[in-house]
């Protein structure tokens, strides 16, 4: 199959498409306090997802299931996963986190998808207003990871 073409009016189009999309991007980078807080935003979630997925993969190689290296979060799986290694957390709380919607506004997760996969600026709003409680649901479960009593181990 041959290569697309587009004619020279589309291309010029397309490319000031890229231009302000460049530009939006560099608006919602001048803030630097808001680059910081993202930074903290998404770096907090990948300890979240990180560490649930040590679990997550002996979970799923107890099960006989072979992961290739990537695991996908999925709610439907996590409160099991979490059970398997004796961990009790709240389903409200893992679904904070890690569900794919929730009646607060979006998850944890989500917010992390858009901010990083597309820079989404109602994501950006929602992280700023709702930053205590966000970071509140990552801190929660890192917390009870952390502190699990290990004299049984």
């Amino acid at each position: 199959m041959s290569s697309p073409k587009i004619s020279e009016q589309e291309q010029l189009i397309l490319r000031n498409h890229a231009k302000i999309e460049l530009e939006r991007l560099e608006k919602c980078l001048a803030d630097q306090n808001t680059i910081e807080m993202l930074d903290a935003f998404k770096n907090r979630f990948n300890l979240c997802e990180t560490v649930y997925k040590v679990i997550l993969s002996e979970h799923q190689k107890r099960k006989g299931k072979q992961t290739k290296g990537f695991l996908k979060v999925q709610m439907t799986q996590v409160p099991y996963a979490l059970n398997f290694a004796g961990y009790k957390f709240d389903k409200t709380l893992l679904n904070e986190l890690f569900g794919s919607s929730s009646e607060r506004g979006k998850t944890v997760k989500k917010l992390r998808d858009e901010v990083t996969h597309g820079f989404n600026e109602k994501a950006i709003k929602e992280i700023i207003q709702r930053k205590d409680e966000l970071f509140g649901y990552m801190d929660s479960f890192l917390l009870v990871i952390r502190t699990f009593d290990n004299a049984a181990a």
